[in-house]
């Protein structure tokens, strides 16, 4: 039997970190990217397709938005969906009209079960009943390949679902997947599937999700795939050896130079350049941007000063060099000082 382990896909969630036009792009493409999954399934012979959480974003998702994650989902019958809730949907109304392949663990307040054939059962609890859920776990049947699927922090999750018959754990809540299955105890493993795309700078890397094959009591073959429009991406661009702000662009296009011009990036300039290199982090930012679907360029790097070449300079630039060298303090924080006071009396943009 094939079976998809998703979740996270906050369906309708809005993109602070882009601006709006981009923003309604980026919820149209993860609606869609769901719907392709939704095909992917019927078209590859999948049998269940878990939804381990997050499924929509928020109570105040459009109406239109559901609907056609629902359209999907009874367009891809005879694939059957399971699907529970999360933290970010736990209050959310699908409405009455639920395609027939789409079942929902809110039942009995509690754990539910449904036999997926094959003597396989998949249990599991919505986050509104997570608490009470993991406070009585289910009794699993030792002959069964038993599947539980839950929403919520590992910490709380763990101790209860230990030595209880559980062969795999599909989790929801983590953003970052588990690319090997994590050992739950001597039967049983476990895995967050991660979000299914990357959304903002605090989801960098691949995104998927995970198609099991489950043969005769034992899973037989995994594999993380994705169908994600777009990959964000956070690189560093050590600018130490740059002398004008042409050799600090220079760099930062030789970082991304792999990088789909499709993507998200998030270029961070590290390294100790010289006191007076010029970053133009404005003019920096709109050249990245030109080349991608969205960029972000952050100045984490700190300036290396030799300080006696600032002991004649009359400057405010100099004063205040010389006035932070006579204080004791950590030198990370000293570099730290430094750069945002150079900064402000450049009329640079001070990032903090």
């Amino acid at each position: 039997m094939k079976i998809i382990h998703t979740g996270d896909l906050h369906i309708g969630s809005a993109h602070g970190n882009l601006p709006p036009e981009k923003s309604a792009q980026r919820k149209r493409e993860i609606l869609d990217g769901f719907c392709q999954l939704a095909r992917f399934a019927k078209e590859n012979g999948v049998s269940a397709v878990l939804i381990a959480g997050d499924f929509f974003d928020e109570n105040g998702v459009a109406a239109e938005w559901k609907r056609d994650a629902l359209a999907a989902v009874r367009a891809a019958s005879p694939v059957r969906f399971f699907y529970v809730s999360g933290n970010h949907d736990v209050g959310l109304e699908l409405g009455a009209d639920l395609p027939e392949n789409l079942f929902l663990f809110s039942q009995n307040h509690g754990w539910y079960s449904y036999d997926l054939g094959e003597n396989i059962t998949l249990t599991g609890a919505d986050s509104r009943h997570f608490d009470t859920a993991l406070a009585f776990p289910p009794r699993l049947a030792r002959e069964r390949y038993n599947i539980v699927v839950l929403h919520g922090e590992l910490r709380e999750i763990l101790p209860a679902m230990q030595n209880r018959n559980v062969d795999y754990l599909a989790l929801g809540h983590i953003h970052k997947p588990h690319r090997e299955a994590q050992r739950l105890d001597a039967r049983g493993v476990y895995r967050y599937c991660g979000c299914f795309e990357g959304r903002g700078f605090d989801e960098v890397g691949s995104r998927g999700f995970f198609l099991l094959q489950i043969e005769k009591g034992k899973l037989t073959d995994e594999k993380f795939l994705s169908l994600a429009k777009r990959t964000v991406w956070e690189l560093p661009v050590d600018i130490t050896a740059c002398q004008t702000y042409t050799d600090v662009e220079t760099a930062a296009f030789s970082a991304t130079a792999q990088i789909k011009n499709t993507d998200i990036v998030k270029l961070v300039l590290t390294g100790s350049p010289s006191a007076g290199l010029r970053k133009d982090l404005p003019l920096l930012s709109a050249r990245i941007d030109e080349r991608f679907f969205h960029a972000k360029v952050v100045d984490e790097s700190r300036p290396k000063l030799d300080y006696r070449a600032f002991e004649k300079d009359l400057t405010e630039r100099g004063e205040f060099v010389r006035e932070v060298g006579r204080y004791e303090m950590n030198e990370a924080f000293r570099a730290e000082v430094l750069d945002v006071g150079l900064k402000a009396l450049n009329g640079e943009e001070i990032d903090l």
